[in-house]
């Protein structure tokens, strides 16, 4: 057998953090970010505790890596904004807001993780310049967004759809089987259609 090559390390290495991150998600998401030792992570992904810090060096790490993970599988300026001119229009939030609700429906596991992060004040406080840096742009584009639809108050509408989506969410998580997210999507949707 030939050895291996720096690109299958390479594979290899990205697989494990990958799969780490997937049993951490489940952990924190289920039980807490500050209920679940490194031990705990380390065991439930199946690794030695000491392979688990050859990978993330810190817990606080850990869960910065996971919001920057929830962060890339939401896309929001690829959707808000897909030809990066710093504007959304109407068509742009019609199709960001469809694919949070299919993003939501097909990844349960992500949204606990979500709202575990935004439930948990000590939480917040680890990622507060993530969580700030990651709002700001999006944010402001859509109060400029309800600006230009004639809001005279575009910082309460943007405060009403966050809430909105953030009490779907929560119901929708709290009981997927019986929660009628369809027809609640239909209802968003045709608010702001």
């Amino acid at each position: 057998m030939s050895p291996r090559t720096k690109e299958q390390y390479e594979e290899i290495r990205d697989s494990k953090r990958s799969h780490i991150l997937d049993a951490a998600i489940e952990c924190f998401a289920t039980k807490g970010y500050h209920a679940v030792s490194i031990s705990e992570l380390a065991n439930h992904a199946g690794i030695s505790k000491g392979l688990m810090y050859n990978y993330y060096i810190s817990k606080e790490e850990l869960l910065k890596e996971i919001f920057r993970e929830i962060l890339s599988q939401l896309g929001m300026l690829d959707t808000f904004d897909p030809d990066r001119a710093g504007v959304i229009d109407r068509k742009g939030l019609l199709q960001y807001l469809n694919r949070l609700f299919r993003h939501l429906k097909s990844n349960l596991i992500i949204w606990k993780m979500y709202m575990a992060i935004f439930s948990q004040p000590t939480v917040q406080e680890i990622l507060k310049d993530e969580i700030r840096a990651s709002s700001k742009q999006p944010l402001e584009m859509l109060e400029c967004y309800f600006k230009s639809q004639g809001s005279k108050k575009p910082k309460v509408d943007v405060a009403y759809l966050s809430t909105l989506f953030s009490g779907v969410i929560y119901e929708y998580i709290s009981d997927p089987e019986n929660y009628p997210l369809n027809e609640i999507k239909k209802r968003i949707i045709n608010i702001y259609k």
